[in-house]
């Protein structure tokens, strides 16, 4: 299984923003419920980092602008994936860096998605009892159905 198969998930939970963006702009997509992390672009398209809702609050605890430009906000170490990473090795990098989403890139840098860590699980499980409900049939003499 590949991040790809989850193409309509990391589609929906997807927002790229500028980096001349301010916080208030990323303040106001993260209106979106489906929205935990916002991949922030250069003018030509390419990621150059990452804000999530924490880095948010950690910029206003400090009385920091709603008018700042989201390149002094953005975390720019970033961990991504690209649509032919392995899913559960993606899941499984996510779970050992404690990330609940990761930026999905194209060959060129330039973003594609966002992979929430939630989507990953419930495709992976469902997969997983898939097999099973498989291997089940086909011990009972059902074949595969």
């Amino acid at each position: 299984m590949f991040v790809s198969d989850l193409t309509q998930e990391t589609r929906a939970r997807f927002r790229t923003l500028d980096e001349r963006r301010s916080v208030r702009d990323a303040a106001g997509a993260f209106a979106d419920a489906q929205l935990g992390l916002l991949i922030v672009c250069t003018d030509t398209g390419e990621a150059s980092g990452v804000v999530s809702k924490s880095d948010l609050v950690r910029h206003l605890a400090r009385s920091g602008s709603t008018e700042a430009p989201l390149a002094e906000v953005m975390s720019r170490a970033v961990v991504f994936a690209s649509a032919a990473s392995d899913l559960r090795q993606t899941w499984q990098l996510m779970v050992q860096r404690r990330l609940q989403n990761l930026p999905l890139l194209g060959a060129s840098g330039r973003p594609i998605g966002t992979l929430d860590i939630r989507d990953a699980l419930e495709a992976i499980l469902s997969n997983e009892e898939r097999q099973e409900s498989e291997l089940i049939n086909y011990i009972a003499g059902n074949g595969y159905r």
